[in-house]
């Protein structure tokens, strides 16, 4: 099976980390428009996206503006107030997040009818897993060359991508609002990677 992470930034000007992970090859690129994002994904047809980036507003809002009538239902999706368990997130309503959150959504209108598609945290992954990062990746994985702090979240989301597809995840949220994958703990590492 084939699996793409990415670390998507808010505006298409900054680097946005991809991996690509399969049982042969882990890959990372650094892209920075939708479409070399959009073209990359239709090239290699990953069984499974994850994408660090929200992918959906708070149910009942129609954008993250502070003034206007949807504002009443709030800053956070339920993932995000459940995630807080596990992790930090910031409001959708920040000015970053709410670019990232639009890109993010816009992105996956263009990706979902041809490709199976889940949010992620990645800072949350790693947490979950117990992971060191870099050094604890290496225990599991050859990383090749020097990857970004982007590729690196990406190959996180492309892991939680993997451990989704063998079952051993946290799905937080609503599905008619938005739901976030997460890893269930360290364990899922061990088990899972012993067959990839």
């Amino acid at each position: 099976m084939k699996f793409i992470g990415i670390d998507l930034a808010g505006k298409e000007e900054n680097p946005t980390g991809i991996c690509i992970l399969n049982e042969e090859t882990l890959r990372f690129e650094t892209l920075f428009y939708d479409e070399e994002i959009v073209d990359l994904i239709k090239k290699y047809q990953p069984d499974l996206t994850a994408i660090d980036a929200p992918l959906s507003l708070p149910l009942g809002r129609c954008c993250l503006e502070k003034d206007c009538e949807c504002a009443e239902y709030g800053h956070f999706r339920q993932a995000e107030r459940e995630i807080r368990l596990y992790g930090r997130v910031l409001p959708l309503t920040f000015r970053g997040m709410k670019m990232l959150t639009f890109r993010g959504i816009k992105l996956r209108d263009r990706l979902k009818r041809d490709f199976k598609i889940i949010e992620t945290h990645p800072r949350t992954s790693q947490k979950m897993l117990g992971l060191d990062l870099i050094e604890d990746l290496e225990k599991i994985l050859t990383i090749p060359g020097n990857p970004s702090e982007h590729e690196l979240d990406a190959l996180l989301a492309a892991i939680t991508g993997y451990l989704y597809c063998k079952g051993c995840y946290i799905e937080l949220g609503a599905p008619d609002e938005g739901i976030i994958i997460i890893p269930r703990d360290e364990d899922c590492l061990q088990s899972c990677f012993k067959s990839f």
